[in-house]
């Protein structure tokens, strides 16, 4: 089979744990883009968070997209423009914040390049440095005049699990939640995802699911995963995406997996 697309999850799958990019990784994106491969980023994080990466990859000015936000905003590589947004209203995240605030944990807002906090606290602190996010604090959240495209609370697995089991009912059919890491619970509109983000991009580039790659590690990786015609997890994935996945890597991120990737099944090195 040979694969046109490779769609790739980026914190824990392409880089390493200290959000790094290592030079095999370099390496192995610019081989496979070389032949004609289409290399798409497709992330939890905002656009400021992966523009910086798009550089090191030399991906930035080239035809192609990435996708942002859990699938709720997509940019064109040539531009950077915006060619794609899911949103959701106030009203329809009431309940989430609501019931966050109830259990103690952290929100954090975003609608394309703006990213809110209620409070300056040290962890927001150190995200803000982590994503290269330039912060806006609104003690209410829910007072922002714009629209969203992602909420992400912040806190331990038990109080987001908590908000989860009492927001599910409310929320049906307007909001879509996944977990992105144990401290990490995120909510897009419903229909959103990596998975119908992938869908829909290989479709713009007319290339069949069939010949696309898909490469994750958490919850928020498995509709893509399970969408792409080769689903991978690598070593150090949650279990349960390892079990949904065609094929698990050797290595872990810490290893470079995307680049055994590329170098086994797109580049024929392996």
């Amino acid at each position: 089979m040979a694969y046109r697309m490779v769609f790739s999850d980026m914190d824990g799958t392409l880089l390493k744990s200290a959000s790094e990019l290592s030079e095999k990784n370099i390496e192995m994106v610019g081989k496979a883009v070389d032949q004609g491969v289409e290399f798409v980023i497709c992330t939890g994080r905002g656009v400021y968070g992966v523009e910086r990466f798009l550089e090191k990859l030399h991906l930035l000015g080239r035809p192609g997209y990435v996708i942002c936000q859990n699938g709720a905003a997509v940019y064109n590589l040539e531009n950077m423009e915006m060619v794609l947004k899911h949103s959701f209203s106030s009203d329809d995240l009431r309940p989430v914040v609501e019931a966050a605030r109830a259990e103690g944990v952290e929100v954090y807002l975003y609608d394309d390049r703006t990213f809110l906090a209620e409070k300056v606290t040290p962890q927001v602190e150190a995200y803000c440095r982590v994503m290269h996010a330039d912060m806006r604090i609104l003690p209410d959240g829910l007072e922002y005049e714009g629209y969203f495209t992602k909420c992400l609370l912040s806190g331990s697995y038990e109080q987001l699990d908590a908000v989860r089991k009492r927001v599910e009912p409310i929320i049906a059919g307007k909001l879509n939640h996944f977990f992105s890491g144990p401290q990490y619970l995120e909510f897009v509109k419903t229909g959103v995802s990596k998975g119908e983000a992938l869908r829909e991009t290989a479709e713009k580039a007319g290339v069949p699911l069939g010949e696309v790659i898909a490469i994750g590690d958490s919850e928020n990786d498995l509709s893509m995963i399970q969408a792409a015609g080769l689903g991978v997890a690598v070593a150090n994935a949650q279990e349960h995406v390892k079990a949904a996945a065609d094929y698990v890597t050797e290595t872990t991120c810490e290893q470079d997996a995307v680049a055994d990737v590329l170098q086994r099944f797109v580049l024929g090195e392996q």
